[in-house]
């Protein structure tokens, strides 16, 4: 061992990258909570900085403006829609289930992300050329899920055979409106909002042999139990 050097004494060490990523992350989800209370142009780095209880200088070594803000913003919401997409189309429920399932989690998207998606097409703009490029190709990925949910469909004989793009935006559309509420609605009211989308979707969508078959199904799912004898 070279003379005069301490084994015990240790060079201090870089945050990790999981330190890093997991700080970035912290920015990311109080950023979404902050756009639901202000609005996204009114958020501020110090309000980020003051919620989070570190300094703007920290926020800055995370995060090097305001348009990489909204930029992760966008991206962490594309790549979790994906995980949940790809969930559904890759479970074992039937294609009417899993249309139910997608349009479930279109209503958790717009009441939990109310913020982000009101934001989403307003905003878009403000992202620069290469944060754009990323964006989009994470909204082509969505895109083909979707799609691929639709055109599997149509195929297996469940939907009604139209155009899978005027399906995926029709649906989603309808759901996006959820966004014009004027106040988040309670847990009790979006199990009875989602419901209603899913029969107003699965009813104009599903075929008539397929609706027939889903609408036995449901009122087996749904009748009162048998009365015990007495």
């Amino acid at each position: 061992m070279p003379a005069g050097r301490n084994p015990s004494r240790k060079r201090p060490r870089a945050p990790s990258r999981s330190t890093a990523e997991s700080r970035k992350r912290d920015i990311v989800e109080q950023a979404i909570r902050l756009m639901e209370e202000k609005g996204f142009a009114a958020v501020s780095v110090q309000h980020l900085a003051d919620a989070l209880e570190f300094s703007k200088a920290n926020f800055y070594h995370h995060i090097e403006s305001k348009e990489e803000l909204l930029y992760e913003i966008f991206l962490d919401t594309l790549r979790y829609s994906s995980s949940r997409i790809e969930a559904i189309l890759n479970g074992s429920d039937s294609l009417p289930d899993k249309l139910r399932a997608l349009i479930e989690f279109y209503v958790s998207l717009m009441t939990d992300r109310r913020a982000v998606m009101l934001v989403w097409f307003k905003e878009r703009a403000h992202l620069n050329e290469a944060h754009h490029s990323i964006v989009t190709q994470e909204e082509r990925r969505v895109t083909t899920l979707l799609e691929q949910l639709y055109a599997t469909g149509i195929a297996e004989g469940y939907f009604k055979p139209m155009d899978t793009t005027i399906l995926r935006l029709a649906i989603f559309g309808l759901c996006f409106h959820l966004t014009k509420l004027p106040q988040t609605p309670d847990s009790a009211s979006i199990v009875g909002i989602t419901r209603q989308l899913q029969e107003l979707v699965a009813t104009g969508l599903l075929t008539p042999s397929a609706a027939a078959e889903e609408a036995r199904r449901l009122s087996t799912l749904h009748a009162p139990a048998p009365a015990a004898a007495k």
